[in-house]
């Protein structure tokens, strides 16, 4: 089913809050569960009131997020600005910050707002949004293990990370959660799951490719305490640009994080 969010930073319409379509699974979404999120829901909703300066700072953090989207990510602005009317820097400003995006043909603006607008809308492009749907690929871990690492058949590395599986020797999403000091919700977005899904058979088959990753990662603890683990993922890495681990996980970039990790246990160049 496609997701359909509205972002809601407080001036949100009520009646675009209750938005429904038949196909589509709705709801309302802020900028902090955005930047939280694996991906970018298939649509979504950004209504603004007359403020170039809000449209930009969401366009930012949207264009940022669609980068690593394995979603369709098609974002529709709806605004009140009289685009005739508006100063030729703010037009060139609002272009620019839409011309950001990587793909930008998937950044629909329209100069008007409210329920029939929108609906409208989303009418237009759901025949499009099915297509790019098709192409597509399925999430990282639903398909893609990570790669092998000479750490694989290391006993000391594995037993570090044993505490993460259970009596069936699956990895567990729970134990995993509870390492990372993560909430169950937060997680199974990152996993691109239903939080119910995953924690209901939280070391089911179908995550394993998946927790594999968060596996090779919590590896750091052969160097380091649990806790020291956790204020690890949460500080700015040198390496990694001064961004924190973790938010790097929840961008989706496993691979490099798991990378990094191996070389800080091997002392390998990065």
């Amino acid at each position: 089913m496609k997701e359909l969010l509205v972002l809601d930073e407080g001036d949100a319409l009520s009646t675009l809050r209750t938005l429904r379509f038949k196909g589509w699974k709705t709801g309302v979404t802020t900028l902090r569960d955005i930047r939280s999120r694996a991906s970018l829901p298939d649509v979504i909703v950004v209504e603004t009131r007359g403020s170039t300066h809000q449209l930009s700072r969401v366009a930012d953090a949207l264009a940022k997020k669609q980068d690593t989207s394995r979603t369709a990510s098609f974002v529709l602005f709806f605004t009140d600005l009289n685009w005739p009317d508006q100063e030729e820097s703010e037009k060139d400003l609002l272009i620019s910050k839409l011309k950001s995006f990587p793909n930008p043909d998937r950044v629909l603006l329209f100069p008007h707002h409210g329920r029939s607008a929108v609906k409208a809308a989303i009418e237009a492009i759901e025949p499009t949004v099915d297509l790019v749907l098709r192409k597509v690929p399925k999430e990282l871990g639903d398909s893609e293990p990570p790669k092998p690492s000479m750490l694989d058949k290391m006993q000391k590395v594995l037993a570090v990370t044993k505490d993460l599986r259970t009596q069936r020797g699956r990895l567990s999403a729970k134990l995993i959660a509870d390492l990372y000091d993560l909430n169950q919700a937060e997680l199974a977005r990152w996993l691109g799951k239903q939080k119910q899904a995953v924690f209901k058979t939280p070391d089911a088959e179908s995550l394993q490719n998946s927790l594999e990753y968060f596996e090779r990662i919590a590896r750091l603890r052969t160097e380091l305490t649990d806790d020291d683990f956790r204020k690890w993922l949460r500080m700015p890495n040198e390496i990694l640009d001064d961004r924190r681990p973790l938010e790097l996980i929840a961008e989706g970039k496993w691979q490099l994080v798991a990378d990094l990790v191996a070389d800080m246990i091997t002392g390998s160049p990065t």
